[in-house]
């Protein structure tokens, strides 16, 4: 009887033992052409401890309201800042006549950059940072895939951690001159 009354209480009590995983967002981006006509494509995944569960294609504007934990959402349910969690100037901007919302991450302005020699529309000039016209050189490539874990660039997304150190990275003077130079 006693043996029983044990294993009643063990099972309660490991019954009643409730882990959740914390559920946070992954935010990534991919370098590629895209059908409206942008040359990046943001993403946010739910990470639940065991998956990247419901992504979600974001344009700049819905990135920099989650990521800066302006708009409620399941992505950010916690509403961080991101932004300034990660040290990365972005989030949204009040205009201080206006009193208008303007969502903005400069960093993003760049990417292209790593792709390409030179922009690949027409209308807009710049010189890129990769060595060969459409793709980095093979030398740059592998050093994406050290840094970053980033194995294609126009089919995978920097992503988590990798994400907010390519935003940090494009935007660092010293950064850019070694990814040039490779």
């Amino acid at each position: 009887m006693k043996q029983l009354i044990l294993i009643g209480c063990l099972f309660l009590m490991s019954s009643s033992v409730h882990f959740e995983n914390e559920i946070r967002p992954v935010f990534g981006v991919r370098v590629s052409y895209q059908s409206t006509g942008d040359i990046i494509s943001l993403v946010v995944y739910i990470d639940n401890g065991r998956t990247l569960a419901r992504p979600k294609v974001l344009n700049i504007k819905e990135f920099a309201y989650f990521a800066s934990g302006e708009w409620p959402s399941i992505y950010n349910p916690n509403r961080i800042n991101f932004f300034e969690k990660e040290n990365v100037p972005g989030g949204v901007f009040t205009d201080s006549i206006t009193g208008q919302k303007i969502p903005y991450c400069l960093a993003l302005d760049s990417l292209w950059k790593l792709r390409f020699k030179s922009y690949p529309f027409q209308g807009k000039f710049g010189a890129g940072w990769s060595q060969e016209p459409y793709s980095p050189s093979p030398s740059q490539k592998k050093y994406l895939y050290d840094r970053y874990g980033l194995e294609q660039i126009d089919t995978k997304y920097f992503l988590d951690t990798s994400f907010w150190m390519i935003l940090r990275d494009v935007r660092d003077p010293g950064w850019i001159s070694t990814y040039r130079n490779i």
